[in-house]
């Protein structure tokens, strides 16, 4: 199954994207407001899991599209892309009027989850089969 996902990582990563935009640009005042998720930064790791998968799925389409002249250029490249996603997010959260704010922590968690996801990629992509 993950196999079929990845094969057609580029159109998952753009529906992704979408999802993202839908889910971080909801209205503050329409967000469910937990008190222990505050406690936990919750907020935090939801971010780094979207772009962990946001980043998994780049990772898997721009490394389909090789051969790179590099074997991590298309990796750095879905860390680049990822990481400019997220700030794209933070400035339309705090420019939309919605009650959201841009958060630098919300941007670090972002580029921490994409990392982590093109890690655990690249090293599917280079254990043995």
């Amino acid at each position: 199954m993950l196999d079929g996902i990845l094969r057609r990582a580029g159109l998952w990563a753009a529906l992704w994207a979408v999802l993202v935009l839908v889910l971080t640009l909801i209205p503050a005042g329409d967000m469910p407001q937990v008190g222990w998720a505050a406690q936990v930064y919750l907020d935090k790791w939801v971010h780094a899991f979207l772009f962990g998968v946001q980043g998994v799925l780049l990772g898997a389409a721009l490394a389909a599209r090789g051969p790179w002249p590099m074997a991590t250029a298309p990796y750095w490249w879905a860390l680049l892309l990822a990481v400019l996603f997220g700030a794209v997010v933070e400035v339309l959260q705090e420019q939309m009027g919605l009650g959201r704010h841009a958060d630098l922590l919300d941007l670090l968690a972002d580029t921490a989850g994409a990392l982590s996801g093109l890690a655990l990629l690249r090293w599917r992509h280079r254990r043995p089969a």
